[in-house]
């Protein structure tokens, strides 16, 4: 997927456009959700992208920060929205992983998840998010709201990928 693709998939979000934002992407891999979304954000907003992996950005706005957001707590301000793009299929335990998370948020603050849509594991998908499953997340982890934002197809998974908002 480009840069170009995950921002239509994204294109969604609930963004106000009138302040700087600050969010956060979770396993932010080589960036393409990072940038995807920073360009989505009003002008001067932050984008703190985190993975084990060391990455390098040169837009001002975005701030690579290198540690395991499933271990480790994240250093930084409160965020109007994390995004895992990707990511949350290799968390064994979402729900406490999210309920951890969520105290970063601001009130209002909104969770996005890019998944795959299926319920079939494998060695890259090791535990599977599909979309029915993001929507219990949501209301086990205190969201009043979800929403579906995107969808498109896979060449990996027959069920496609989905972009939902928690809020």
């Amino acid at each position: 997927m480009n840069i170009g693709e995950a921002k239509e998939l994204i294109a969604g979000l609930p963004l106000s456009p009138e302040a700087p934002l600050r969010w956060a992407d979770l396993g932010c891999g080589s960036g393409t959700f990072t940038h995807a979304l920073y360009r989505l954000l009003p002008p001067a907003s932050t984008v703190y992208a985190f993975d084990t992996n060391r990455q390098t950005f040169h837009e001002p706005g975005i701030r690579f920060v290198q540690l395991d957001f499933e271990t480790q707590e994240l250093p930084v301000p409160p965020l109007s929205g994390i995004l895992m793009a990707n990511s949350l299929h290799y968390i064994s335990d979402p729900q406490a992983l999210i309920t951890r998370l969520r105290q970063h948020l601001e009130p209002g603050g909104a969770l996005v998840l890019v998944e795959y849509d299926t319920n079939a594991p494998n060695r890259w998908v090791p535990f599977p998010v599909p979309l029915k499953k993001a929507k219990e997340l949501a209301a086990l982890c205190g969201f009043k709201n979800f929403h579906q934002i995107g969808n498109r197809p896979s060449i990996y998974h027959g069920g496609g990928m989905y972009a939902a908002v928690f809020i």
